[in-house]
């Protein structure tokens, strides 16, 4: 992609990059990509330094902790087509763990089968499979939007930087700071993005130096504070010791306990899992905690509406059509597919 590609608007003399995606998730690297492959020029913007959002790897010493997004599955023929070549590179891998569910008496049950898969080495995999060839700006927040009398958007950094200027925006961070970030200019649609509740979720990373003896692979909980472990150690592409474990906790302990220490919230949750997987209290030899603010949707409903015609800003991201990767996935597609009806073909 060239830097000094012309604009898509009958403006030849404004220097106007077609669109700006805000945020690297998998919802807007997937509406980036479709967009370049359309032939627009896209520069893509991420707060942070990792790309995917939270399909997301912790590395620590040699090895890591998938500590958002564990797995994903694939249901329809377009994410498909995207998966399949990762799969025949090895980016993507199955991943057939031993899965149960255990309940708050410790009685465990088969969880339902499913295909699920994975990056490898890592979930961060996927991510930066999907930025590739793209213009991504890291450790960039965007603070504001700016209308142009040219009715192009200039974007302006958290320092007070501008970031060029546009002829289409694509948001795609959570829907929390989507509303904030839209609010002073694009109200009604700002409204709709604050309607969506997000939850958040606390991640622990527990690395131990010898195998736990547990017949199971990954686990759901029905229990009021873990809803999730997986070992990490048995997804294909990663070394099988140490035994790396990633719990997560329930949405709503999690927003109870949302401002706790990090050290607290790695020794609830490990010993609710050793109470829960019938095991005694082990050490781990690495425990970390992260905070997810803005985890996943509390609701699986549509966004009432993801796009202003007259302004040409189009949101994206799980929170607008269901709480899974593919569905983020999807959403940047139908995302880049709104934004190119408005703007038409790119005058190349």
């Amino acid at each position: 992609m060239s830097p000094d590609l012309g604009p898509v608007t009958r403006k030849a003399e404004s220097a106007v990059c077609d669109v700006a995606i805000i945020g690297a998730g998998v919802a807007g690297l997937s509406a980036a990509q479709r967009l370049v492959d359309e032939g627009f020029s896209v520069r893509v913007f991420e707060k942070s330094r990792g790309l995917g959002g939270r399909s997301a790897t912790r590395r620590f010493r040699g090895f890591g902790f998938d500590h958002g997004a564990q797995y994903f599955t694939v249901q329809s023929s377009r994410f498909d087509s995207v998966i399949q070549p990762l799969i025949e590179i090895g980016d993507v891998r199955r991943w057939d763990p031993r899965i149960v569910t255990i309940r708050a008496d410790r009685s465990r049950t088969p969880a339902p089968e499913s295909d699920r898969y994975v990056g490898v080495p890592g979930m961060s995999t996927l991510g930066n499979s999907l930025a590739v060839d793209l213009a991504v700006q890291r450790d960039t927040r965007i603070a504001s939007l700016q209308l142009e009398r040219t009715d192009d958007w200039t974007l302006v950094a958290e320092d007070g930087r501008k970031l060029g200027r546009y002829s289409g925006v694509v948001v795609s961070c959570p829907a929390p700071q989507a509303a904030w970030l839209l609010g002073p200019v694009v109200p009604e649609l700002a409204a709709d993005c604050s309607s969506v509740s997000m939850q958040p979720c606390w991640a622990v990373m527990a690395a131990f130096d010898d195998p736990l003896p547990v017949e199971f692979d990954a686990a759901f909980f029905d229990d009021d504070r873990l809803a999730w472990a997986a070992r990490d150690s048995s997804k294909p592409g990663r070394p099988p010791m140490p035994d790396c474990w990633t719990l997560h906790a329930a949405p709503e302990w999690s927003a109870r306990h949302l401002d706790d220490d990090d050290s607290g919230v790695a020794a609830a949750l490990l010993d609710r899992f050793f109470d829960l997987s019938g095991l005694s209290i082990r050490e781990a030899s690495t425990a970390l905690a992260h905070r997810w603010r803005y985890a996943r949707p509390d609701q699986d409903n549509p966004l009432p509406r993801r796009i202003d015609d007259s302004t040409r800003i189009v949101v994206a991201g799980d929170w607008t059509n269901g709480p899974r990767i593919e569905a983020a996935f999807i959403s940047g597609i139908e995302a880049a597919g709104d934004l190119i009806g408005l703007l038409g073909a790119p005058s190349r």
